[in-house]
């Protein structure tokens, strides 16, 4: 993605090592395929590439670029995958090959299934342009892969809506939602079950080795935040989620996690009150009674849930899921 962005500044004439050096990022380091650098570094790249070419449509035309690498084993997982749906769940299984964090999230919804795209930290302007280029390419990647005319449902970004966005319809060729909650882009059952044209069950699997390979060989460097909440995520409903029962998950002593999450700047309360709040919204546009999201968020109250609910969202569970349901139809 920084070679990109370079490329594209480079064709307005700005000068790509004086860039490069500006943001801390040596030239020679693009030439290491397995060297990972900082989102932060990234971000700041992205930002000065739009100040200094005047291009507010960045992400869009950074997604006109070829993404495919012969070499990427996880790419090459998603293009021998037998249908839309299935690429994106392996994609999210594997997307840690591409960068840390939990950016991609595969979602089922009512009419078919959503890719929900989140950039690492916390905003920045750079992440509209994060934003547009996942998901424009989503798009037409599908369309590559599939060899058909398929469209999204529904996309959907954080950011406000730019001044013009004629280039975002034509690219997309779908409703779209500016100041949205989360960006997504969302497809039709049909259309998640469409075969790829590439899709080889006997390749995939060879892929899906090599790639998990490419996992293990990275350094254990997770977050400690998001090492927490992954498992504040597998035991919150019916399970023990307290911060000792955590600690006890990742063997470290309470104070020593506390310290290594004060170290990154969170707390065990904002991360479960975080992740309560994001799951709230997925299982109420599942059409799970309150009760049931209720449990599932490990609340023993109903009562609780609902007024933990209304200080995240500012109105009841009930008026949110007929809000959205309104929204989205």
């Amino acid at each position: 993605m920084a070679r990109q962005a370079l490329s594209v500044a480079a064709e307005h004439g700005v000068p790509v090592e004086a860039l490069c050096l500006e943001v801390g990022l040596p030239l020679a380091h693009l030439e290491d395929p397995e060297l990972r650098i900082p989102y932060a570094v990234l971000d700041t790249l992205l930002e000065r590439a739009v100040a200094l070419t005047g291009d507010d449509d960045l992400g869009l035309h950074l997604a006109r670029l070829p993404v495919v690498d012969p070499d990427d084993a996880a790419s090459l997982v998603i293009l021998t995958s037998a249908n839309l749906r299935e690429s994106m769940e392996r994609g999210c299984r594997f997307q840690r090959v591409w960068g840390d964090g939990e950016r991609f999230r595969v979602e089922e919804t009512e009419r078919g299934v959503r890719m929900r795209f989140t950039p690492p930290g916390p905003w920045r302007p750079a992440h509209r342009h994060l934003a547009e280029l996942a998901l424009v390419q989503f798009a037409t990647g599908v369309r590559v892969l599939t060899g058909a005319e398929v469209f999204p449902l529904q996309v959907r970004f954080v950011h406000p809506a730019p001044a013009d966005t004629r280039e975002h319809e034509e690219l997309l060729s779908c409703p779209l939602t500016f100041g949205a909650p989360h960006n997504d882009i969302e497809f039709s059952h049909e259309d998640a079950a469409r075969p790829f044209i590439h899709a080889d069950a006997l390749v995939n699997a060879v892929f899906q080795r090599q790639a998990q390979q490419a996992l293990e060989r990275l350094p254990v460097t997770a977050a400690m935040a998001d090492r927490v909440r992954e498992q504040v995520r597998r035991t919150l409903a019916g399970g023990d989620f307290s911060f000792e029962a955590v600690a006890r998950a990742l063997h470290l002593p309470p104070r020593t996690l506390q310290r290594r999450l004060a170290e990154e700047g969170r707390s065990y309360v904002t991360l479960l009150e975080e992740l309560r709040r994001e799951l709230s919204e997925d299982y109420l546009r599942r059409r799970l009674s309150i009760a049931e999201v209720s449990f599932l968020l490990g609340y023993g109250d109903p009562n609780t849930f609902h007024r933990a609910f209304k200080r995240w969202w500012g109105m009841s569970p009930e008026a949110f899921r007929r809000e959205r349901t309104r929204q989205e139809a």
